[in-house]
């Protein structure tokens, strides 16, 4: 090769990803001094381009609005604020933002213990199979931990072999699930009695064939639990996630329409049954796999579907494969648990979402038509994963869940008020889905009979919120009026509500942070010289309580110090 030859070209870099740039989180509470790490995904994927990230504008930042690395690292400053991130990709030149609300301090208001817009209903905790349990010192185990709503079958295929009933099977379950007094239950009238199925190949998935005999076993049902079990049996879902397979509607019909059939054939006559026995029930659906905006919309819009409903309902679960690989805070080729349930998909979000749908609709309750989420649960495959019944992530994630759900009204000015049920599923006997089991290396709820079963690590996050050996909520109460830092979708997790016995604040830390000596204000407590007690739930094996020194700082407003630790669930009880 001839000496000193060169030759030129032009590269033009271009970005491997496609789709939409964001940052996670979306928003964050941030402590004072502390650092948060802000991540720009594409589609949910980290963006690998080169990145450039400032804070309200400043590049890097600077010591008033807090700084951030080129690879999202945010210090916060030591003032109090809220501050913009944006990050630029530079390979395709797209931005995104997120935002960092800088705290120094917990402040609640109690507003004088008053009854407000925000009401949280008694009775609104419960789980499916409680009459899984072995006997009656198991059931109480439950009811210990706040539970006192069981939903189950209906087992309608059972008492209706015929078209004259036998309601031994479903009275027995009753029984079981009632041993104790105190339990109330949401039977699902699901599944289709042989001589009642439009199409034999269907099974028990089958629509009627003929309506008004479905609709007479609805009010049958009424009835029979009116006279045998008075004021046991207070709610009734018609059917179960009808919007799969678990309804079959012969080929060329529109499964939700054939739904809608079914439930005014069923509930007009089971609205009318309740009315003639001078009790008052609760029906409702349309019990979807998730919450179907099209179902609910046509529902209430209907004009005898919304006359003859009392409560929406939808189930809501997170993670399927590949999630069921995911770790807690980390991406790992999926995005991680914490992202998945505090999103703009997480639950607080799709609960705001039913209540823009139900404030839209023509029923008579307008925007107070209750919501209920009748199942809920970390992954819908029955599949070991990172967290349902990990010791640290177990009580975690579901005091997350409680919490976001309680919060809504707060992060969002439009959603409806609290939630109105929430059904765990499940409480025991489900792989890798339950509260109570045995407690060995698979950690699997593997419950068999004759064991005596233990609080699984969620268990505690149930009983430290609802059980009235601790805060109560079961027995209903109402959110303060308001408290500080506020829902965001990453960082401390305030919660805070009253009710006859006391108020309460929930600390919940996600992160791996520690925030030693947190500054808790709270404003009319409604005590004029308020107690403190602190739980906390250790290790996902039992609640620590401590007595906390409250102090007045002037007028009606008091303080106290907390320790919180990462991964962590507490609450502060004045009384």
């Amino acid at each position: 090769m001839p000496p000193n030859l060169t030759h030129s070209t032009s590269v033009t870099v271009v970005s491997t990803q496609s789709g939409t740039l964001v940052i996670y989180p979306a928003s964050a509470a941030v402590v004072a001094g502390t650092q948060q790490v802000f991540e720009a995904q594409i589609s949910g994927v980290p963006d690998t381009d080169l990145l450039s990230y400032s804070v309200d504008g400043v590049s890097g930042g600077n010591s008033t609005v807090g700084t951030i690395t080129s690879q999202g690292l945010y210090t916060a400053p030591s003032a109090d604020g809220t501050h913009t991130i944006t990050v630029t990709d530079n390979t395709n030149g797209k931005t995104a933002v997120s935002y960092a609300t800088v705290f120094s301090f917990v402040w609640v208001d109690f507003g004088s213990r008053g009854a407000n817009a925000n009401p949280v209903p008694a009775g609104m905790f419960g789980a499916q199979y409680l009459e899984s349990m072995h006997d009656a010192a198991d059931l109480a185990l439950m009811q210990a931990g706040g539970i006192t709503q069981g939903r189950t079958y209906a087992q309608i295929p059972a008492v209706f072999q015929t078209s004259t009933p036998n309601w031994a099977p479903i009275d027995a379950t009753i029984k079981r699930i009632t041993a104790n007094g105190g339990v109330k239950v949401m039977l699902e009238m699901y599944q289709m009695p042989t001589w009642l199925q439009a199409s034999t190949y269907c099974g028990v998935y089958s629509i009627p064939s003929d309506l008004n005999a479905w609709g007479s076993i609805g009010a049958q049902y009424v009835k029979h639990m009116d006279t045998t079990f008075p004021g046991v049996v207070t709610d009734y879902e018609i059917w179960n996630e009808p919007d799969n397979s678990a309804l079959c509607v012969p080929a060329g019909d529109n499964q939700m329409t054939d739904y809608m059939n079914m439930y005014k054939a069923m509930a007009t006559q089971m609205k009318a049954q309740a009315q003639a026995d001078g009790t008052t029930i609760r029906v409702g659906g349309p019990v979807t796999a998730g919450l179907q905006s099209a179902w609910v919309t046509a529902m209430l819009n209907d004009p005898t579907i919304s006359q003859n409903i009392d409560f929406i309902s939808y189930h809501n679960y997170f993670v399927g494969t590949p999630g069921l690989s995911a770790t807690w805070d980390t991406y790992n080729g999926t995005p991680s648990i914490y992202q998945v349930t505090q999103d703009i998909n997480g639950p607080a979000n799709v609960y705001d979402y039913a209540g823009s749908l139900t404030a839209a609709g023509k029923q008579p309750q307008g925007k107070n038509l209750p919501i209920y989420v009748s199942e809920y649960n970390l992954d819908w495959l029955f599949a070991k994963n990172c967290c349902s019944d990990d010791f640290t992530y177990g009580p975690l994630w579901n005091a997350l869940y409680l919490t976001d759900l309680l919060d809504a009204p707060f992060g969002y000015p439009g959603a409806p008020n609290s939630m109105s049920r929430l059904i765990y599923y499940a409480s025991a006997g489900q792989p890798y889905l339950c509260l109570v089991g045995e407690i060995d290396a698979n950690m699997d709820c593997a419950y068999p009979a004759g064991s005596t079963p233990q609080p699984y690590p969620q268990y505690f996050a149930y009983q430290l919120i609802e059980s009235p050996n601790y805060l109560g909520l079961q027995s209903g109460g109402y959110m303060a009026a308001a408290m500080n830092p506020p829902r965001m979708y990453n960082g401390l997790v305030v919660s805070a509500f009253f009710n006859s016995s006391l108020d309460a604040i929930v600390l919940i830390n996600p992160s791996k942070y520690t925030y030693n000596n947190m500054t808790v204000y709270i404003s009319n407590p409604g005590y004029t010289a308020p107690q403190g007690t602190l739980y906390q739930i250790v290790g996902g094996q039992s609640i620590q309580t401590s007595t906390v020194s409250v102090q007045s700082v002037g007028g009606t407003n008091y303080t106290t110090t907390v320790n919180i630790g990462p991964y962590s669930v507490q609450a502060i009880a004045l009384h």
